[in-house]
């Protein structure tokens, strides 16, 4: 893409006082949907760097690996096979740090066990060193939603609704929110759950709006909320059924159990209003495009009647010129034809 000499002359006004490049590139076009990866944030990119003018990005720079000592690799490698987790050993081993679940110090000991011996890689933390990247081609898509809703799509003979709904569920695995939110998941059971059930709810409806779409986020965290504490409360059954004769500890498993049936049922009620909203909003919007769709076919309709009947009467009066023409031509005829045909002009027409 080429800028004017306008908007050239534009960034160099506003390059002063607006470094970032989002922003600069948003002014300059006047258009609040653009950023640093659209064509014109290119054009303002490049444009910057030609005239040496500095800007600045919201991109980060990549932390550069942890290098472990010899004696933290045999820490690590030791704690895991006596069942610690990637996030327990990363809190001893940088005690100085604020260590969360996905700290990069506590993704890196979790790769540095998976590249060790991925056995000793507690199943809730294998999602900590693979990103997640939402497929980018109509190939990846079909394959996932063939797997996950037991479709049965041959990409070679694809009809134009399974080519819309592919697309349009590329766009939508691909948004910011959702990325974000797959991401947070160190399990990748808990991933591929999440994924798939979102993939099951989306994939067929191209015309979800944004808010839409995240509500389909909330529910879907809502499916891994409610698979874990069903897991808490198998647990805590087993241990009340090891504990009956221990009083106190099972007035504290029947109090703890309660809590988390509680919250099940809380998340299973919202979870279920979150779909009968979704699924009543989006009903009531097809419903309406229907009756536009009616009105514009009935339209039509009523246009093409009235052509027919304007091109009907058209032709009737081209046919009552052409029988004119010809009686006016038998009229100007010699007298005497006129007698030996014995017509007229009006007894012609």
């Amino acid at each position: 893409m080429n800028l004017s000499e306008e908007q050239k002359e534009e960034i160099r006004k506003r390059q002063s006082e607006i470094s970032d490049l989002i922003l600069l590139t948003r002014a300059v076009f006047n258009d609040d949907s653009l950023d640093g990866r659209t064509k014109e944030g290119r054009a303002v990119r490049q444009f910057l760097v030609q005239e040496k003018l500095d800007f600045s990005t919201t991109k980060k720079e990549k932390k550069e690996k942890i290098q472990f000592s010899e004696e933290q690799e045999e820490f690590i490698i030791n704690h895991a096979r006596d069942g610690g987790s990637a996030y327990d050993i990363a809190k001893i081993l940088f005690p100085e740090v604020n260590i969360s679940n996905l700290s990069k110090e506590v993704i890196d000991v979790a790769e540095y066990i998976r590249n060790t011996d991925i056995s000793l890689l507690r199943d809730s933390e294998t999602g900590l060193v693979k990103e997640y990247f939402a497929p980018k081609t109509r190939t990846k898509m079909v394959k996932k939603i063939n797997l996950y809703c037991h479709e049965e799509i041959n990409e070679e003979k694809m009809t134009r609704e399974y080519m819309d709904n592919a697309d349009s569920c590329i766009k939508f695995l691909g948004a910011p929110r959702f990325i974000q939110v797959i991401n947070t998941y160190s399990a990748m059971d808990d991933r591929n759950l999440f994924e798939a059930e979102y993939i099951r709810s989306v994939w067929d409806k191209p015309d979800l709006t944004s808010d839409e779409l995240n509500l389909y986020i909330n529910v879907c965290m809502d499916y891994i909320h409610l698979k874990n504490i069903s897991k808490a409360i198998d647990k805590l059954n087993r241990m009340f059924e090891e504990c009956e004769d221990q009083r106190d500890m099972t007035v504290r498993l029947a109090e703890l159990l309660k809590t988390k049936s509680e919250e099940y049922n809380q998340c299973e009620k919202r979870q279920e209003a979150l779909i009968a909203r979704l699924n009543g909003d989006r009903k009531e919007r097809i419903k309406n495009k229907h009756k536009d769709n009616a009105s514009i076919i009935s339209l039509v309709k009523l246009f093409q009647n009235e052509e027919d009947r304007k091109r009907m009467v058209d032709i009737a009066n081209k046919q009552n010129l052409l029988v004119l023409d010809e009686a006016n031509n038998i009229e100007s005829m010699g007298a005497w034809k006129a007698r030996v045909l014995g017509i007229s002009k009006n007894d012609a027409i």
